[in-house]
């Protein structure tokens, strides 16, 4: 079986320990690191961690294990840039600058109801007339995290937070419907090695993490901490409501049939 894991600065806890060795993945579990991993990139045989709106594709397929997640609880890797204030914006065109399908469903989820700016186009083709009209520049990952050189940022995950006073569960593990508890198991337990690996090794990699991605320590430290790593029942509705609230207006669906596999812990 193969495990693809999403490469990104929310999902380090996970790669940091697999990329340097000090983990070792099983004999019949391959591990393929994706930068910016989609849902069509996942084939029918194929367990992996993904970006959460993947599910709006893969839930047919595939099942959320609830012991493997990535969870931000108010602080993110998704931020809103914006030249003047957000509330002095009404309508404008939304830039996605590099934003992977997480930050997109963020950004539908929160502008309009959190800060009562309406987008009137989304756009990706930094080549499209309306890219340089946009008063919204939506980043993630590490960039999410540095310092803007000029104008405001804002936290998507915090302004979810306050909306909602749910968090953003950003990435999810999911394995084929049609696979056994064992190989589930085999996954959860490979991946709880590499995050218990990378958390007692902290100190070995995340301040050289943030020092080489231009991320202050201080704002990185205050990251790792709002950072959780399995789903709890309340989790599970954050999960369902910010996908069904981002997915609106996109060729996305909205999750109908998420099944959440109990019983493949780590334990």
């Amino acid at each position: 079986m193969r495990l693809l894991i999403d490469d990104t600065f929310s999902t380090k806890t996970y790669t940091t320990p697999i990329a340097s060795g000090w983990v070792s993945a099983p004999e019949g579990l391959g591990t393929s690191h994706v930068a910016r991993l989609t849902a069509d990139q996942v084939g029918p045989e194929d367990a992996a961690l993904i970006p959460s709106p993947a599910l709006g594709t893969l839930q047919t397929t595939h099942d959320v294990i609830p012991d493997t997640a990535v969870i931000a609880d108010g602080v993110g890797t998704v931020a809103m840039r914006t030249p003047v204030r957000p509330d002095e914006i009404a309508s404008t065109p939304v830039r996605l600058l590099d934003a992977g399908s997480l930050a997109e469903t963020l950004a539908r989820a929160t502008l309009h109801l959190f800060y009562g700016i309406t987008p009137t186009a989304w756009i990706r083709d930094d080549d499209a007339p309306e890219a340089a009209r946009a008063e919204v520049v939506i980043v993630d990952g590490a960039e999410a995290l540095r310092e803007p050189e000029g104008g405001f940022s804002e936290d998507l995950a915090r302004a979810w937070f306050i909306l909602t006073a749910q968090p953003v569960v950003s990435h999810v593990l999911v394995t084929p419907r049609d696979h056994t508890e064992d190989d589930a198991r085999q996954v959860v337990q490979f991946l709880a090695e590499a995050r218990s690996t990378g958390h007692e090794r902290r100190r070995e990699w995340r301040t050289a993490l943030a020092d080489s991605e231009g991320v202050g320590r201080d704002r990185a430290s205050a990251f790792w901490a709002a950072q959780r790593f399995t789903i709890e029942a309340e989790d599970r509705r954050a999960l369902i409501d910010l996908l069904a609230r981002g997915s609106r207006g996109t060729s996305t669906s909205s999750p109908s049939n998420v099944t959440f596999r109990e019983g493949t812990g780590a334990t």
